[in-house]
């Protein structure tokens, strides 16, 4: 008897081992979630528009949308862009509208890529924000703003941080003393 339980346990820890990312973040808990969003949004404060600009609320959306869409409604995505358009001085409903749309988009993607892996995930997280920013670049044009098209280049460092996010919350819910505050 005592064998036995101890041959389950022991398989049972080598599926939690063989599990793949993807099974992982689908366990995350809410408080993980809202973590990393206030988070992007503590990062975004730190983006030096001159220097580096990436939008990691609009990545972090796109990213909890594929693992947890049931926790990513569009008026949190609504409500998080109205924080990014007063935190940016940006045109106020720019912010709401680009992410409303990327969660749109990436919620008829989901299925598709819930089983793809985390880096081809991550390529089409870049695709979305990619052409996000080019509707922005456009819309401000059309206001008569100028427009830094080298801006757009630092959208390619979302994808190795999708992939490193992906990878933090994998390792953090596969630990001891980490695990039960991740994952279920």
């Amino acid at each position: 008897s005592c064998a036995c339980s101890s041959t389950r346990k022991a398989a049972g820890s080598r599926e939690k081992i063989n599990m793949r990312i993807e099974q992982w973040l689908g366990a995350v808990k809410a408080r993980v979630v809202w973590f990393t969003l206030i988070a992007s949004w503590a990062l975004s404060f730190l983006t030096v528009r001159q220097t580096v600009w990436l939008d990691w609320m609009g990545f972090v959306l796109l990213f909890w949308t594929v693992y947890q869409p049931n926790r990513i409604s569009f008026v949190l995505a609504f409500i998080m862009g109205v924080l990014m358009d007063v935190q940016q001085t940006s045109i106020l409903g720019e912010h709401p509208l680009m992410y409303v749309w990327l969660v749109y988009v990436m919620r008829l993607l989901s299925s598709r890529l819930q089983f793809a892996s985390v880096f081809l995930q991550a390529l089409y997280g870049t695709a979305l924000m990619l052409a996000m920013q080019l509707v922005r670049a456009f819309f401000h044009l059309l206001a008569g703003h100028t427009v830094d098209v080298l801006q757009v280049g630092w959208i390619f460092l979302g994808t190795l941080a999708w992939m490193l996010l992906a990878w933090m919350l994998t390792r953090g819910a596969q630990s001891k003393t980490m695990g039960s505050w991740v994952a279920h």
